[in-house]
This record gives C-alpha cells, sequence and structure tokens, in this order.
C-alpha cells in the first residue's frame, strides 16, 4: 500500500513539473513579450529543446501586417524568446506553402522567404536609427547552412544587421520552415545586460514571396508598425521585457528533484 501511495506521488509531481512549472506571463501579442532568463538552447533548428517547450509563442496570423495573405497556410508564422547572459534567443515557426530562396540574397532578402528581427536596445523609442538600433533580416535560404556563418539582411542604419554578429539555423517542417537565431547581447552597438523587468524595443516581421519575384505578404507582430516602418523608425517597435525565470531544467534533473522529494515522506503510514 505504501508502494502504491508513493508510486502515485511521484507520478504526480512529475507531470506537474513538466506541465505546469516555469510558465509565465506570455504578455500582450503585438504590444510587448516576456522573455525568461537565464535560459540556454542549442542552435540548431530542434524547437523540442524544454526552454521552447515552456516559453511563451506569440502568433502572428496571415492578415496581420500591411499586406497580409490569404490563408494561414499561406503565411502564418509564431515566434518565442528566451535569453542568457550572452545571447537573445528567438525561434520562429513559419507557416509557408511554398518556399522560395536563394534569388536574392544578402541585403535583399527581404524579397525572398524570410523573418525579420529589430532590436531597439536603448529603448529609446526614437524616430530614426542610432547605434543601438538594428533590423536582423535571416532568409530562408540558410536552411540547412552554416550556423556560424548565416546570409543575413538588414542593411540599414548604423548597426546593420550582418554586423550584428547574429548566428542562425534553419530548417524545413511539414508545413513550411522554422528558425533559431541567437542574437548577441553585447556587440560594437550595444550591450544589454539583462536583469528582472528590464525593457528594450523589439519587433519581428515575415516577408513571404509565393511565385519567384518580390515580395507578396508582410505580416507584422507590433500593432504600431501598421505600415511596415521599422525598418526607418523604432518608435513603431513593440516592447521585450526580460524576465528572471528558468523555464525548466533537465529531465534527468527533474527525476533527481521528483524523486527527493518523494523519498523525503516515505515515512507516511502504509
Amino acid at each position: 500500500m505504501k508502494r502504491i501511495m508513493l508510486l502515485t506521488i511521484f507520478c504526480i509531481v512529475f507531470v506537474c513539473l513538466t506541465t505546469v512549472g516555469w510558465a509565465i506571463d506570455p504578455g500582450k501579442v503585438g504590444v510587448n513579450y516576456n522573455c525568461a532568463f537565464p535560459n540556454t538552447v542549442k542552435l540548431d533548428g530542434n524547437l523540442k529543446e524544454l526552454p521552447w517547450q515552456f516559453a511563451p509563442w506569440h502568433e502572428v496570423p496571415h492578415n496581420k501586417g500591411n499586406v497580409p495573405a490569404p490563408n494561414d497556410k499561406d503565411a502564418s508564422y509564431s515566434f518565442a524568446v528566451v535569453a542568457d547572459d550572452k545571447w537573445l534567443y528567438v525561434a520562429f515557426k513559419v507557416k509557408d506553402d511554398k518556399i522560395q530562396k536563394g534569388e536574392t540574397p544578402g541585403c535583399d532578402v527581404w524579397n525572398d522567404d524570410s523573418v525579420e528581427i529589430y532590436i531597439d536596445a536603448g529603448h529609446e523609442q526614437a524616430g530614426t536609427y542610432d547605434k543601438n538600433d538594428a533590423q536582423i533580416t535571416i532568409g530562408a535560404d540558410n536552411i540547412g547552412g552554416d550556423v556560424n556563418k548565416p546570409s543575413l539582411g538588414g542593411c540599414v542604419g548604423v548597426t546593420q544587421g550582418p554586423t550584428t554578429g547574429t548566428i542562425a539555423a534553419a530548417v524545413t517542417t511539414s508545413d513550411g520552415w522554422a528558425l533559431e537565431a541567437a542574437v548577441p547581447l553585447k556587440n560594437a552597438g550595444w550591450d544589454i545586460k539583462p536583469k528582472n523587468r528590464l525593457v528594450i524595443g523589439f519587433n519581428t516581421h515575415l516577408n513571404d514571396d509565393d511565385d519567384g519575384g518580390g515580395r507578396d505578404h508582410k505580416l507584422i507582430w507590433s500593432d504600431k508598425d501598421g505600415a511596415d516602418t521599422s525598418w526607418t523608425d523604432p518608435s513603431v517597435y513593440a516592447e521585450l521585457t526580460f524576465v528572471e525565470e528558468k523555464l525548466a531544467v533537465s529531465s534527468e534533473r527533474m527525476l533527481a528533484i521528483s524523486w527527493g522529494w518523494v523519498k523525503s515522506i516515505e515515512g507516511i503510514d502504509e
């Protein structure tokens, strides 16, 4: 009887740890994203790691942007963000029924399938770019490429996308493609030191090319960026707030914690 009770308690604790623990307020879509730190991921395009499982995912449907797509299957995306003391990790799940890549690489990759990350490290919300503002554009042409030497766009402002030190891993998925990017928290343009409730300017976009010509659709997360002006105007970015929260520990560590807690109550009556 005692062993059955212990096993039952262990199962309940383990399920709670793996499904409830470490959840944080996701923020408001289009307004603010709450980024949990310190959390580290391996940059390989695998979005099944525990930090991504527990991080909030913000959905951007096909009609949220200045050039909407016909439906979510054609173009839509979701993203999540975590950070450690060196990197801001941004993951994208992109739904795209036809991936177009490699036609306009580098600075012009925004004409192909690509995502954009916007950083206003000083959160000045100015109407023009300064040194700590950047647009970082990462195209689907990075699928299967060198994680440490990605092809980047975002050639605007002082600290341009290709000079930020961003690295990225992109892979195909059953309904489109996925991306893990790591943006340095310290480079020539900024030095972000995460602390609880620190706020920076932040935005994400999706460019969708359906036919091999120029861009056909543009989806935008920030509610303030209705006219697609983030590439020249940081004041239309939304916000990212750092929240000190360890999202998950290894499965081995969770097992040890759970079993240790169960062992501590072995004195219950049989």
